[in-house]
């Protein structure tokens, strides 16, 4: 089996520890998985996203923290005009790697919204990402509140959910009233979560959401 099949085949089966041991054996690997970050298939762009959190964290207790830093400035960098392509699976990625790696949420965690919170191609990514963090960023959530807030008047159901989900995720209790709005949508959406894609109405998304506030 070559190379390029055989990452397929592990990121479809979510063999994360086989792909670390891969990457770290194989440098190519690692460039394998890195162009599956921007799959159109879910599966392994997702499963490709998951593997380098993990392989981040890896390489950390590894002792090799500056190789993660350039890796997560790299991420930075696509999410810019400047770079010549909207790396619109970075945001995603750089949480990934935060939640693997919690100690580096001061500044990544800042960082990541406020590279994509006025990108509309990153505006999904962004979302996914504070919800992915949780509780973890909700500093940062906060100083962003008002950009958060204005997401709330996007006419795409697929955003409102992400948000509605994002702040349950973070409790943001400020965000309370631009959720309530949203409890009778029936817009069915769906976010990854925890290796699976779960299904639902935006409504499900917000009830959820403000149920998490009642314990914040």
């Amino acid at each position: 089996m070559n190379l390029k099949a055989q990452i397929d085949n592990l990121l479809r089966e979510r063999n994360f520890e086989s792909l670390v041991r891969l990457c770290e054996k194989e440098r190519h690997a690692w460039q394998e998985v890195k162009y599956r970050l921007y799959s159109l298939d879910e599966v392994i762009r997702w499963s490709a996203i998951e593997i380098t959190g993990k392989l981040m964290e890896y390489w950390w207790k590894k002792g090799d923290e500056e190789k993660v830093r350039v890796y997560i400035r790299t991420l930075f960098w696509s999410m810019n005009d400047e770079s010549g392509g909207i790396g619109w699976s970075s945001p995603q990625t750089v949480a990934e790697i935060i939640s693997n790696i919690p100690e580096i949420i001061d500044p990544y965690g800042s960082m990541m919204i406020a590279h994509c919170i006025d990108e509309p191609p990153l505006i999904k990514g962004c979302l996914w990402g504070i919800g992915r963090l949780g509780v973890l960023i909700a500093d940062s959530v906060e100083f962003f509140k008002n950009q958060i807030f204005e997401i709330f008047n996007s006419q795409d159901p697929e955003i409102i959910g992400l948000a509605c989900w994002a702040m349950g995720r973070t409790k943001f209790i400020l965000s309370k009233s631009y959720v309530e709005k949203n409890i009778f949508i029936d817009n069915q959406i769906k976010i990854y979560i925890n290796g699976k894609f779960i299904e639902k109405p935006v409504s499900f998304w917000a009830k959820e959401a403000l149920a998490n506030f009642e314990y914040a």
